[in-house]
């Protein structure tokens, strides 16, 4: 019975291998885990994603101060600070030796000490200057060969690949270039144009010479002393003078009245709304007077003084 002789032989090797296979005891913890103690934040095994996060660049709070230009370009009468001459006035030397004094050891310090720092400063400033002038033979070196780059790149030759794959077209079947297009007009044009740029300035000087001669013109009523401001002031809140009359207004601000309003202004222009019998009988005087005013100054040529 060939089935249950394979059950058989399976079984026996089972029961061999049985023995030899060796379990570990149950335990909560890994070998790792029983080394953390529990007051580590790694006591807890938290899972964690598979996907690395990505570090965040760090943050530098306040900004670093511009760095000065130690070597200014020169200028004229400014002497450069690499200069024997600016080293010199920078450090000038004491007028006496205190280096080797024996009755003062207190002194003789303090002059070395300002010996080093003398010395310090010009040797610094050699060296500073030294290292400007490789930065700038070097940026130099580096600014041309990228111009040869360039300028290589720019006029070479198209390359093959492009040319075999262009399109069919003939060289001589493509349009040339042309700086500019004839235009038969252009003196013409040319004349029109700097006839308009003459008018322009032709009328520019023009409002300026009347804005000129109007200054002139209300010169002569311009305050220009602490006198005539008081003077102006009594007469326009003095209660005693300049009332309103029949024959004028008056410039008292008290006896003017209250201001017009802008639908009594509108009502003015248009010549509607309630009308008193003076400007009924007044008519298109204002209008008329504003008109011959403007007429003068045509014919006069100048600025005509607005009466008050």
């Amino acid at each position: 019975m060939p089935p249950r002789l394979i059950d058989s032989q399976c079984c026996m090797r089972l029961r061999q291998c049985i023995p030899h296979i060796k379990f570990s005891g149950f335990s909560t913890s890994s070998a790792s885990h029983a080394q953390i103690p529990p007051e580590s934040p790694k006591f807890i095994e938290v899972p964690r994603l598979v996907q690395a996060r990505q570090p965040f660049p760090i943050q530098i709070k306040g900004i670093l101060p511009r760095p000065r230009k130690i070597f200014p370009r020169a200028k004229k009468g400014r002497i450069p600070k690499s200069s024997p001459e600016y080293l010199a006035a920078v450090t000038p030397e004491p007028l006496e030796d205190k280096t080797t004094r024996p009755d003062d050891g207190f002194l003789s310090w303090k002059a070395r000490q300002s010996e080093l720092r003398r010395r310090n400063l010009r040797e610094g400033l050699t060296e500073l200057h030294q290292r400007k002038k490789d930065n700038d033979r070097r940026r130099t070196i580096t600014s041309a060969a990228n111009r040869r780059i360039r300028e290589k790149l720019l006029y070479a030759r198209e390359r093959d690949d492009a040319w075999l794959t262009s399109p069919t077209v003939l060289s001589t079947q493509r349009p040339m270039k042309h700086h500019a297009l004839p235009d038969p007009t252009r003196p013409a044009r040319l004349a029109v144009k700097s006839q308009n740029v003459a008018d322009m300035a032709a009328m520019r000087e023009e409002t300026r010479r009347n804005a000129l001669h109007t200054l002139y013109v209300n010169a002569g009523d311009f305050i220009t002393t602490g006198e005539q401001l008081d003077g102006v002031i009594d007469r326009a809140f003095d209660d005693n003078s300049q009332f309103r009359s029949d024959s004028s207004e008056g410039v008292n601000i008290w006896n003017l009245g209250y201001p017009e309003t802008v639908q009594e202004l509108l009502g003015k222009v248009n010549k509607s709304g309630r009308q008193t019998a003076l400007d009924s009988a007044e008519g298109n005087e204002i209008v008329t007077r504003e008109r011959m005013r403007k007429i003068s100054e045509e014919l006069t040529g100048g600025k005509m003084l607005e009466e008050r």
